[in-house]
C-alpha cells in the first residue's frame, strides 16, 4: 500500500502544540487541560533554525542555528526493545523545559515508528504523537530528531518498503519545521561500515532519495552504524558518488565499540572537507564516565544523543547529569537561563580587553616564558599587567571563540594535545580556544583547533598542555583578572549548583556538596539506598511525602556528616533562626551542625516523629559570621533519622518597619517619607493619594515576603 501524506490533512497551526492528539477530548475538559498547558509553556523558548553543516575547520561538522553542538536523550515512541516493552509516555512542557534549563540540552532523539517483525503497526500510526512532539519541541526550544526503530532486531532494515512510506509521510509533513531533522533508520545494517554491503548502502540511498524528494532542505542523517571502527571512506564516497550531496546531510554513527575506534573513525572522516559531517545517535550511558565518550566527544566536535531517558521518566535525567557530573564533562548550553554544565549566558572579557589568567590549582598566573615566543608558565604571584609577560590581549574570532595576543605581538599556540602552549604564533596560526564559564565565575578553555580538548597545567612542569577532559578538575580552571596586583578570591568547597547556598534561605537536604565520600559526606556504605536524585554519590536519597514534595536525606546514621558550601550575607554578624525538617521512628537521634568549624547550635535532639515519613521542624536561635563557610551537618546521635531541609531565618527583621510581619512597600515610606506630591496627572500615583511614595511601589511589587 502506497501512502500519501496529503491524505492525512495535517491542520496544524503553530499554536496547535500537545493538544493536536486530543481532539476527541470533551470541551470542558480540553478547556481545563489547554488553561494547564498555556500556564506550563508561557516562558517557552522560539522555535529553533535548521541546523547547518559547517567546514569552516577543513572538516565538516553539524551545528545548530546558534553555532553549537547538537547534544541530547532519547525517546522511544516505536514500543521500545522488546516491541511493546516501553509505555508511550508524552513528555509535558515543564520536562521538555528542564531538558534546556536544567541539563543544558537541545535535542530528543525520537525513535516514532518501529520497523521489525513483532510490530504490527502501519507507517504513519503515530502521526498525531508526532505532531505533538514537533509542536512541543519547537515551543521549548529544542531541536527533534526522528528516526525508524528497530524494536530490538538490530541490524537490518526489515522492510525497506516501510520504511520508504514512513519517509513520504513524516518527511513531506514536517518539511517545513527548520527545529526538525531525520536520521534515516536506526541500524539498517550489521556492525561497522567495514561490514556492510553494496545492497545497504544501495537501501541508503532509496531512503535519502524519498526524503529528499519529500524535505529538500532538511538535514539527513545516513549510516546509523551500530559500532563506528574502521574506515567508511568507501561508503560516503559511493553515497556521493550516487547523488547525496554532504552540504546538508550527515552520517550518524552509535558508540557500541572501542574508544579508540570511534576516535580513529572520526579521525578519518574529519581528514577532509569532502567527507560528511557526524552525529553519533545513541551510545550506552555507562560509557558517560567508564570510558568518558561525551568528553570524547567534545573534543571531536561531534555531537551526541545520549541512549536515556527512552520512557520520559526524569529519574534519567538525574541519572544522566550524575553521570556527567562524575566524568567532568562541560559545555556552554544553549539556553541563556541554564547554569549546569556551565553558564548559559557567561560572563566573559570584553573584546581587545588586556587580561591576567589565574590557575587554580596552582594559585598562581600564567604567564610567557623565556624568549618573547617561548612556552607558557604558570609561575607567577601577582598580576602586573601592563606590558609585562602576564598579560593577554583577548581577540574574538566568534561568540566565545578567541584568541590570546601577547604584550610582544605574538600569539598562543599549540600544535595538539601533546604540545605544550607557547606564544610563537601569529594571528593566522594562532589556536582558537573557546571559553566556558562554570557557575562560580571561573572558566574552562577549550582548545578547539588543537586537538579539542581542555587546558591543564602541570604541576611538575608548571607548564599547560591542551589534553584534558575533566572540566571539574582544579588544574582545568581559570580565573580571569583585569586590575593590577588583583588576586582572586580562595574557592570554599565545591557547591552542588556551582555557587554557594545563601543564608538567610533554604537548603534542601540533597543538595550537599560535589567532591565525594570523605571530601563532601561520611556515609557508612557507598551506596545510594534511595536510588534518588544524586544515583552515583553514597549518600541515601529517597522521595519525601512531605507537603512540599522533592526528596529528602535518609538513613543516616551515627557518624555520618555531609558539607554544604554556604555564603552568610551582610558585613556584620546576623541573627537567625536555624530550622531542620527531620523524621524519626525512635527516640535517640541527636545532630549537630558547624560553620566553618565552629560550633554554635550545640546538641539538637531529634524528637520521635512516627515514622521515617512524618515530619516535624526542630529550631535553634544561632549568630552566625558573614562570608563564606562550610556548613557541616553530622549525626551525634545514637539512632538513625531522615533530613528534608534546612531553613535559616532572620529572628527579627529590621526592615519590618511598621511591625506587620512582612517586607513589603509599605516599609519604605517610613524610610523615605514621601517621595513628592503629584500633581496634573500622574501615573505613577498608582493609588490616587497625590504622592508618590512606597504605598505605590507595594501595589507594583505586592508582598516581598514574610519576616520571621
Amino acid at each position: 500500500m502506497i501512502f500519501r501524506p496529503e491524505a492525512f490533512n495535517r491542520r496544524r497551526s503553530r499554536g496547535h502544540s500537545i493538544l493536536g492528539s486530543l481532539e476527541s477530548m470533551p470541551m470542558n475538559a480540553m478547556l481545563a487541560l489547554m488553561l494547564t498547558f498555556v500556564l506550563d509553556v508561557a516562558a517557552l523558548a522560539q522555535q529553533r533554525g535548521r541546523p547547518v553543516v559547517d567546514a569552516s575547520l577543513g572538516y565538516r561538522i553539524v551545528l545548530t542555528d546558534s553555532g553549537t553542538l547538537l547534544r541530547g536523550v532519547s525517546l522511544a515512541w516505536d514500543g521500545g526493545d522488546p516491541f511493546g516493552s516501553l509505555p508511550k509516555r508524552i513528555p509535558t512542557a515543564v520536562q521538555l523545559r528542564r531538558l534546556a534549563a536544567e541539563f543544558g540540552l537541545n535535542t530528543v532523539h525520537l525513535y516514532l515508528e518501529g520497523n521489525s517483525s513483532q510490530n504490527p503497526n502501519t507507517a504513519g500510526s503515530n502521526v498525531l504523537d508526532a505532531d505533538a512532539f514537533v509542536d512541543a519541541t519547537a515551543e521549548a526550544g529544542l531541536y527533534l530528531l526522528i528516526t525508524i526503530g528497530c524494536n530490538g532486531e538490530n541490524g537490518s532494515i526489515h522492510d525497506l518498503e516501510f520504511a520508504k512510506d514512513f519517509w513520504s509521510i513524516y518527511a513531506a509533513r514536517y518539511r517545513d519545521q527548520t527545529h526538525v531533522l531525520f536520521e534515516a533508520h536506526n541500524e539498517p545494517a550489521l556492525y561497522t561500515p567495514n561490514q556492510w554491503t553494496i545492497a545497504d548502502w544501495n537501501a541508503q540511498l532509496e531512503l535519502y532519495q524519498t526524503i529528499r524528494s519529500n524535505a529538500p532542505d532538511t538535514l539527513v542523517l545516513l549510516g546509523s552504524f551500530m559500532g563506528f571502527a574502521g574506515d567508511p571512506t568507501f561508503g560516503v564516497n559511493y553515497l556521493a558518488s550516487n547523488g547525496v550531496s554532504w552540504d546538508n546531510a550527515g552520517l550518524a554513527h552509535h558508540g557500541y565499540e572501542s574508544k579508540a575506534g570511534i576516535e580513529n573513525a572520526i579521525g578519518i572522516m574529519q581528514s577532509s572537507p569532502d567527507f560528511p559531517a557526524l552525529l553519533n545517535t545513541e551510545f550506552w550511558p555507562g560509557d558517560t564516565e567508564g570510558q568518558g565518550y561525551n568528553s570524547m566527544y567534545e573534543s571531536r566536535l561531534n555531537g551526541w544523543m545520549q541512549f536515556q531517558w527512552l520512557g520520559a521518566d526524569d529519574d534519567d535525567l538525574d541519572l544522566f547529569r550524575s553521570k556527567i557530573t562524575a566524568a567532568g564533562t562541560i559545555w556552554t548550553p544553549d539556553d541563556p537561563s541554564a547554569r549546569w554544565p556551565a553558564l548559559g549566558t557567561p560572563s566573559l572579557p570584553a573584546p581587545g580587553a588586556w587580561i591576567g589568567l589565574y590557575q587554580r590549582d596552582a594559585g598562581r598566573f600564567v604567564r610567557v616564558g623565556s624568549g618573547t615566543g617561548g612556552p607558557l608558565r604558570v609561575d607567577r604571584v601577582d598580576f602586573s599587567g601592563g606590558p609585562a609577560a602576564d598579560a593577554f590581549r583577548v581577540d574574538y574570532v566568534g561568540s566565545r571563540t578567541f584568541r590570546l595576543r601577547t604584550t610582544t605581538g605574538s600569539y598562543v599556540r599549540s600544535g595538539g594535545e601533546t604540545d605544550l602552549l607557547d606564544a610563537s604564533g601569529t594571528f593566522a596560526n594562532a589556536t582558537t580556544f573557546e571559553w566556558i564559564q562554570v557557575p562560580n565565575g571561573d572558566v574552562v578553555i577549550r582548545a578547539i583547533d588543537a586537538g579539542g580538548h581542555l587546558l591543564r597545567w602541570n604541576a611538575s612542569t608548571r607548564r599547560i598542555l591542551p589534553d584534558a577532559d575533566d572540566g571539574r578538575d582544579a588544574a582545568s580552571r581559570f580565573a580571569i583578572v583585569t586590575t593590577v596586583g588583583e588576586v582572586p578570591d580562595p574557592i570554599v568547597g565545591d557547591p552542588f549548583f556551582g555557587v554557594p547556598h545563601e543564608i538567610p534561605g533554604r537548603i534542601e537536604a540533597e543538595d550537599f556538596d560535589l567532591g565525594g565520600a570523605g571530601v563532601s559526606y561520611n556515609d557508612e556504605d557507598a551506596t545510594n539506598n534511595g536510588g534518588r536524585y544524586r544515583p552515583l554519590e553514597g549518600v541515601d536519597i529517597e522521595r519525601t511525602t512531605d507537603a512540599e514534595g522533592g526528596y529528602n536525606v535518609g538513613w543516616i546514621g551515627p557518624g555520618e556528616w555531609i558539607d554544604y558550601t554556604v555564603k552568610v550575607r551582610g558585613t556584620f554578624p546576623l541573627e537567625l533562626t536555624f530550622e531542620a525538617r527531620v523524621a524519626s521512628l525512635s527516640d535517640g537521634g541527636r545532630f549537630g551542625v558547624t560553620f566553618g568549624g565552629v560550633d554554635p547550635l550545640g546538641a539538637i535532639d531529634v524528637p520521635r516523629t512516627g515514622g521515617y515519613q512524618v515530619w516535624n521542624t526542630v529550631s535553634r536561635s544561632v549568630v552566625l559570621q558573614p562570608g563564606l563557610q562550610i556548613m557541616r551537618f553530622f549525626n551525634r546521635g545514637k539512632t538513625s533519622f531522615n533530613l528534608n531541609r534546612f531553613d535559616l531565618v532572620y529572628r527579627s527583621c529590621p526592615a519590618d518597619l511598621n511591625d506587620d510581619g512582612r517586607v513589603d512597600g509599605a516599609d519604605l515610606p517610613l524610610v523615605l517619607g514621601a517621595w513628592g506630591a503629584c500633581s496634573g496627572g500622574c501615573s505613577a500615583d498608582l493609588n490616587d493619594d497625590g504622592e508618590v511614595n512606597g504605598a505605590d511601589l507595594s501595589l507594583v511589587l505586592g508582598t516581598w515576603g514574610s519576616c520571621s
